[in-house]
């Protein structure tokens, strides 16, 4: 019997390089490949996934680490080149004497994207402002008076420019709005699980007392939001966003669309 660290060695050079006949002699009848939203059973479905065209470009894209010992598993690494942004793997082998029973493919994040100046991309704004309407309202974060961390809700939130938000806040006597005059610094989140879309917004609220500011805010906000509020009580807040981060989605090669916009000096 070879020893465990080989077969791995011998596995990564067989998909490398197209070597179907040493993969189906590595491969279990009843082998299980096991990936982000895909699990495939058997010696042909799994030795068909490894050697189609995309799957071999994957692993012969990356520089591979010699196969090393994990618990009950063979672990091989393999890490995207210098100056590439392919996706690393993380493979985790389980052997049955000289066959392998079970791979699991596991993607390494990409490095972040480069910042590019904060416009708010015309999905993202369109998922901001339709949030509440499909049951996603957006999470807000602030710091209280005391100095803890305070999550909220927040129904009235929309886009107001390029680079800013805007809410209605019902209680202008409320901890939020006093809490944003000595601390302005905000958080919100994002979350769409079907398509798995998540996205982190951070800036600076404060209070704008303009009258054409409080309508447009009041009129842009939700009618659920509008029907607390009939006789305007409340106050318009705008955050000026300085950092904005997330993908649109995952899917079978990772996130989707990332994006990393920052405010300009």
């Amino acid at each position: 019997m070879s020893e465990p660290t080989e077969q791995a060695e011998r596995l990564r050079q067989a998909v490398t390089d197209g070597r179907a006949a040493e993969l189906a002699d590595l491969l279990h009848p009843d082998v299980r490949l096991m990936a982000l939203g895909k699990t495939l059973v058997g010696a042909d479905a799994v030795a068909a996934d490894l050697l189609s065209q995309g799957g071999r470009a994957a692993w012969r894209a990356l520089v591979w680490s010699p196969p090393s010992v994990a618990g009950a598993a063979l672990r091989l690494r393999g890490e995207r080149a210098a100056g590439t942004r392919e996706r690393g793997l993380v493979l985790s082998l389980f052997f049955e004497g000289d066959r392998l029973r079970t791979l699991q493919i596991q993607r390494i994040p990409p490095p972040p994207p480069e910042a590019r100046p904060l416009v708010l991309p015309p999905a993202l704004r369109g998922a901001i402002d339709r949030a509440l309407v499909e049951k996603r309202p957006m999470l807000l974060a602030h710091v209280g008076a005391d100095g803890q961390p305070v999550l909220s809700f927040r129904g009235s939130t929309q886009v107001y420019a390029d680079d800013q938000l805007a809410m209605w806040v019902r209680n202008p006597d409320g901890d939020f709005v006093r809490a944003i005059a000595s601390n302005p610094r905000v958080a919100f989140m994002y979350r769409n699980e079907e398509a798995r879309a998540t996205y982190q917004l951070q800036g600076r609220a404060r209070v704008v007392d303009d009258e054409a500011v409080r309508q447009r805010v009041f009129d842009r906000s939700a009618e659920a939001e509008r029907a607390h509020d009939f006789a305007m009580l409340g106050v318009a807040v705008l955050v000026d966003l300085d950092r904005v981060e997330g993908w649109a989605g995952v899917g079978p090669q990772g996130q989707i669309d990332t994006i990393h916009l920052r405010r300009e000096a």
